[in-house]
């Protein structure tokens, strides 16, 4: 592991199952950011891009591997936990806002 990395990703994996059925849609991914470095992730639509992007920021948690954000090990974290280091080191602007249709400015 990198000592200045901000983001370190081992051995990521995640796979949803439906029934009998799974579908791996992030397999066996690793990297690290350092801080202060930038990095994109591209692939084509379908690929996992959002789905990795989820699992590095603890909105989502992996099937297997794991994600460090600012030296902290997010896999061990509860969902309240993750939802603090969220606020306090990620930030998101989605491609689909997510809004409720129901509300209005």
């Amino acid at each position: 592991m990198s000592e200045s990395a901000i983001l370190q990703v081992q051995n990521l994996t995640k796979t949803y199952l439906s029934g009998e059925r799974s579908l791996t849609v992030v397999k066996d991914v690793s990297f690290h950011v350092e801080e202060g470095k930038t990095c994109s992730i591209i692939g084509p639509s379908g690929s996992g891009k959002t789905t990795l992007l989820g699992l590095c920021a603890g909105l989502d948690r992996s099937s297997s591997g794991s994600v460090t954000l600012n030296h902290i090990p997010l896999d061990e974290l509860d969902e309240d936990q993750r939802a603090h280091i969220r606020n306090q080191f990620v930030g998101f602007v989605f491609q689909n806002f997510q809004l409720i249709p129901t509300l209005n400015a």
